[in-house]
């Protein structure tokens, strides 16, 4: 299936007579549809994200911005800057398996297992490395891969909605 927009035009003349309404109507149209697919899919995505904490959850936004020349619907995370909830949502998405050496560090402890300790104390932790196994979980890019025939055909739908519109007036 394609993945961009085609129509055709019956009537050459017609429609060139109306070229300054067509693009109006297709233009609000389009802009329906794409907010009511992207609405769908942010609840796709939500139904689909891992929510342990419902940090994550929380964090997504849905977002459709609309100007003169383009209309786009957009699924993402949102979060304040130097924030770890987007390495938290990319080693979720994508998995992390890579290595980590993390440096010798010295740590306050106020508890040893389940004992609490009269006071804190310092302890130095030795380097040594971490491997995640965080296995890919894909909420955000497996419902989108599930919702693109649709949202290929509903838009194609919308053109040709405004195209056969445009050509019985």
């Amino acid at each position: 299936m394609p993945d961009f927009i085609s129509f055709d035009v019956a009537n050459v003349r017609q429609v060139g007579l109306r070229f300054d309404e067509f693009p109006d109507a297709l233009y609000q149209d389009l802009k329906k549809e794409i907010e009511a697919l992207s609405a769908e899919l942010f609840g796709r995505i939500q139904a689909a994200t891992p929510d342990r904490t419902g940090q994550l959850v929380g964090a997504e936004r849905l977002r459709v911005f609309a100007d003169a020349n383009r209309i786009t619907g957009y699924v993402d995370i949102a979060g304040a800057k130097g924030s770890q909830i987007f390495a938290k949502a990319s080693a979720l998405e994508y998995g992390a398996h890579r290595s980590t050496k993390v440096a010798a560090h010295k740590m306050g402890l106020d508890h040893h297992w389940a004992q609490k300790l009269a006071a804190p104390e310092q302890v130095l932790v030795a380097a040594y490395t971490r491997t995640p196994n965080i296995e890919e979980v894909a909420f955000e890019r497996g419902p989108l891969a599930e919702m693109q025939p649709e949202i290929a055909a509903r838009l194609n739908a919308a053109v040709a909605k405004a195209t056969a519109e445009a050509n019985a007036e």
